[in-house]
């Protein structure tokens, strides 16, 4: 039933074409639907402008906005997570406010500078975070060097472009999203008790009967705590609310978006707010001339306690049993020499990060011609850190009979800190696109710069006598402090792109910038970045439509050049002095001096990445199939590393062009969708591998540090420690062997005494020098993920809907250490799996050592191959099902839809891990991780 002739019906359906029909005069209308070729027509971001999905000929992945809104993810970052082939997200932490994703495209192609993409929203650079996922339309991936060359110096690491969410001509409409739910711990290590940890010390039998029989009566001289299952208490409480307006005329058409969410922890004082608010405005001053005005604001505050996590976690998976946490009466125990990672949480004091930031925008359209615009942008971003820390005063008990006190962070401390920062970011674009019969010609050219400024200080000071009054006036003069810098940069660039088709089946395409960066000194200040690409789109010609199997079939191949401009410093050309850090006495007081403490290198240049790519797109059977398959070469040259000098120069190394790397790799992705009646469902699977390797270090490696390794022919940061042949069984095969680290007995690790002597002269070691040292250690692993893929599933039937997200990666390796899996390390305790899977009488074909207390100089917790783990798995990233009530309902009650949905996010990994860890911890940990959390969130979405 239509009231109003000038309705016009939409029909739409998966899979389809949507079609637009206004109902005038007629009673009766018949619509045919028809196959949509799988997005063909769809316009997807590129750089500085759009283009239609089947004139591409670069390498660039599309994600849209609705799969990033259906996952509970905090942070942007996080729901990119298994999305796009290519792109892999690293989310190490589960902490509420730094929990966000480390973004790679296409693996790590610098050793010393940054490996982050460039992430842009609506056209300006800023930290995908700060974007609500529920404010995006689609996110574009520019993979390779032909769609990412248009933004030269900022784009060898790829380029992520964030469209938001712009208004649509039409009645107001106002849609409110919500979710409320908690967090868990995915897994935290399980320990021994109080009287097997005992056992296991060596203590003898009658210590641990009389241990036993006071535990329940006399729990603060005889405690069995689990310092762990106290540490996660809270119940992670999240709740996210958005409200958004979209609606307008012909004339101004307005989507304005708000939204809090709110994140607490599962220890105690770590929470996480954030508000952002999304205002994009369109003004038609005439046909030729619109304005687009745009305001993004986002506020965040971080809580943490003020001690670290090095003390918190590190030493909840440390201190044993035996030590009490809290008396009975309520008083602090004293845990590890005061070190009480409970009572550091409850007592120890607060850290807290305010974060504002704010992005305006306004760009004016004119269109010159018919077929010519021109586009200005003025976008500024102003960023304001506030944070403070106070080191609260605490009281241990150290001995619960005598009632001895300890006091803890004493004195206590108050640190204060602001950080600022302004962006101008300006561009003008001019665009021409012309079709002339089978020729379609576009053009683009344009201006653009960037300057940034910032400038920080601080202050502290101790002793204040009242705690709860935490202003810096309020503390001792005595042992203030201060310090404060700033700096800036400036990026002035041209740019161009030419893109020419012939029967919409020949595609040409080619990039050029010219950058010129403050960075470099004046002679190597600018650099050009060109690409070229070229697309044959097979299924436009008739010998591949009279086979009647293709809807789509394009073959592309594309080549260029990128830099990197991000290299740890703004000024790593000059020659840096150092003032106050080198003072003086003169005449019995303190004068402030001055040296130099860097080399200068004035002819380091920009670091360049050369990237290759080969792809095909295909649509089959009625374009329900989709396949797109990539292989690409991207080599970096020039890398920037800090070659090494006589320490008697007494100067920090200056940079220097020296280094060499490439990446090898694949991208897949295979899609499924279709519909039965009122059945609809879809499927998509993504696949994605590199080889990393290092091809030239200037003959200064390898470059170790820790147990990670850096050297010629192999991939970046590899695991480098001893290996492991085996567990000693007895002395005589402790004799027997090469001198190893310490004091050995049987049940202890056995290293393998690699070939490092060179007998013959060849250049070649051919003969083991007998005995364990530091030549010794051998490449053992790769702790970036591999092999990455993801599963999506959804279905839907009439007012159900229905997904599941699996995400996973094929190979991956970690080393850990220290508290995280060396057991009585430093009088530490021990995990259920080390007891069950370590060397005795008993299992002697056990990976592990035997459980004796170890210590810095053991043999046993030396970095080796038995500490290095397959971090490889499996996850069910995400489950979510809805039901959206059927319109006959909703409308009784003045509302268009309503859906209600329940989600679960991480919810079943399947791993090789010890019991205890997640297979994405850090590679290197000791322990001091915030682990990965769990969601279970229910919520409703409600259209006006």
């Amino acid at each position: 039933t239509v009231d109003d002739p000038d309705v016009t019906l939409v029909f739409s359906f998966i899979g389809m074409l949507t079609q637009e029909v206004q109902v005038g005069n007629q009673t009766e209308i018949n619509i045919t639907m028809e196959r949509d070729a799988i997005g063909l027509e769809e316009v997807v971001a590129i750089g500085y402008g759009t283009q239609k999905k089947v004139n591409l000929t670069g390498s660039v992945e599309t994600i849209e906005g609705e799969k990033l809104a259906r996952q509970p993810a905090v942070q942007t970052s996080q729901a990119l997570v298994g999305l796009a082939p290519g792109l892999t997200a690293i989310q190490s932490s589960g902490q509420p406010g730094n929990d966000g994703a480390t973004l790679r495209i296409r693996g790590i192609g610098s050793i010393g500078a940054s490996n982050n993409p460039l992430v842009l929203v609506d056209g300006v650079e800023t930290d995908i975070n700060r974007v609500d996922a529920n404010d995006i339309e689609s996110i574009s991936i520019l993979k390779d060097a032909s769609s990412a060359s248009i933004y030269g110096s900022r784009a060898s690491n790829g380029v992520i472009l964030v469209t938001t969410k712009r208004a649509k001509s039409g009645e107001l409409k106002v849609n409110y999203k919500n979710y409320f739910g908690v967090q868990n711990i995915t897994d935290y290590p399980k320990y021994l008790g109080a009287l097997d940890f005992l056992k296991y010390s060596g203590e003898d039998q009658s210590v641990i009967d009389n241990y036993s029989a006071n535990m329940k009566t006399n729990p603060d001289l005889y405690p069995d705590t689990d310092w762990v299952n106290e540490l996660f208490t809270e119940n992670g409480f999240q709740q996210y609310h958005n409200l958004a307006v979209n609606g307008g005329t012909d004339k101004i058409k307005v989507f304005a978006s708000i939204s809090y969410t709110d994140q607490t922890g599962n220890i105690a004082n770590y929470d996480y707010d954030k508000y952002t608010g999304l205002f994009n405005t369109d003004f038609k001053i005439s046909d030729k001339f619109d304005i687009e005005f745009d305001i993004n604001y986002n506020k965040s505050v971080t809580n943490s306690p003020t001690t670290g996590l090095g003390l918190i976690t590190q030493q909840a998976f440390r201190i044993p049993p035996i030590y009490n946490s809290v008396h009975s009466d309520g008083s602090w125990g004293d845990g590890w020499a005061g070190r009480n990672p409970i009572a550091e949480v409850t007592d120890g004091g607060l850290r807290n990060n305010y974060q504002e930031y704010f992005r305006g925008k306004i760009k004016a359209n004119y269109r010159l011609l018919p077929d010519l615009k021109l586009s200005v942008t003025y976008s500024p971003e102003y960023y304001n850190g506030f944070g403070k820390s106070f080191s609260r005063t605490f009281h241990t008990i150290i001995d619960w009979e005598a009632k001895s006190k300890r006091a803890v962070n004493f004195p206590n401390k108050l640190s204060q800190w602001n950080n600022r920062s302004f962006t101008d970011n300006f561009n003008a674009v001019l665009n021409y696109s012309k079709r002339i019969k089978e020729h379609n010609i576009s053009a683009l050219l344009g201006y653009e710069f960037i300057k940034y400024q910032s400038e920080n200080f601080g202050a502290s000071r101790t002793d204040f006598v009242l705690q709860d009054y935490q202003y810096l006036n309020a503390g001792s003069e005595e042992n203030d402090g201060n310090y404060g810098s700033a700096t800036h940069w400036g990026l002035m660039s041209y740019f161009a792109r030419f893109n020419y088709s012939f029967k919409d089946k020949y595609l040409l395409e080619a990039n050029i910038r010219r950058d010129a960066s403050s960075r470099f000194a004046e002679n190597n200040r600018i650099a050009y970045f060109p690409s070229f690409s070229a697309g044959w789109r097979l299924s436009e010609e008739d010998f591949i439509k009279n086979l009647g199997v293709f809807t789509n079939l394009k073959l592309r191949a594309s080549w260029g050049q990128l830099g990197n401009q991000q290299i740890g410093s703004d000024f790593p050309y000059a020659s840096t002095i150092a003032i106050g850090a080198n003072n003086f006495i003169f005449n019995n007081e303190v004068a402030t001096g001055a040296a130099q403490n860097v080399l200068a290198n004035s002819g380091i240049k920009w670091e360049t990445t050369e990237a290759t790519n080969f792809g095909i797109d295909a649509g089959l059977l009625d374009s329900r199939l989709s396949l797109t398959a990539e292989y690409y070469i991207r080599k970096t040259k020039d890398i920037l590393l800090r070659l090494p000098i006589p320490l008697s120069v007494g100067l920090t190394p200056s940079m220097q062009n020296a280094g060499n790397v490439e990446n090898r790799g694949i991208d897949l992705s295979l899609g499924w969708r279709d519909a039965i009646g009122d059945f609809s469902y879809g499927a998509r699977f993504i696949f994605s591998d590199v080889k990393n390797e290092v091809t030239n270090l200037a003959g200064i490696g390898p470059i170790i540090s820790g147990s990670s390794i850096i050297e010629v022919g192999s991939p970046i940061n590899m695991i480098y420690a001893y290996e492991t042949v085996g567990v000693f069984q007895d002395q005589t095969s402790i004799d027997n062997a090469p001198a190893q680290v310490g004091t050995l007995i049987p049940g202890n690790l056995q290293y393998k005494d690699q070939l490092t002597v060179d007998t013959d002269g060849d250049g070649i070691a051919d003969q083991a020098d007998g005995m364990i040292n530091a030549d010794d250690r051998v490449v053992l692993g790769n702790p970036f993920p591999r092999m990455t893929y993801g599963i999506d599933l959804n279905a839907a039937y009439k007012g159900f809907d229905f997904s599941v997200s699996v995400q996973g990666v094929g190979k991956r390796d970690v080393i850990l250490g220290g508290d995280m899996v060396w057991p009585l390390y430093n009088a530490g305790k021990i995990q259920e799996w080390q007891a069950n899977e370590s060397w005795s009488e008993q299992n002697k074909d056990a990976r592990f050592p035997i459980l004796e207390p170890t210590s810095f100089g053991s043999n046993d917790i030396q970095n080796s191959s038995t500490w290095v783990f397959d971090a490889s798995y499996l996850r069910i990233r995400n489950i979510t099902l809805g039901y959206t009530f059927p319109e006959s309902l909703v409308g009784k009650i003045k509302v268009d839809n309503i859906r209600l949905y329940v989600s679960g996010q991480n919810l079943f990994t399947f791993d090789n891990m010890p019991d205890g860890f997640d297979p994405i911890v850090p590679n290197g940990s000791h322990g001091a991780i915030y682990p990965i959390t769990s969601a279970f969130i229910m919520g409703v979405n409600v259209k006006f």
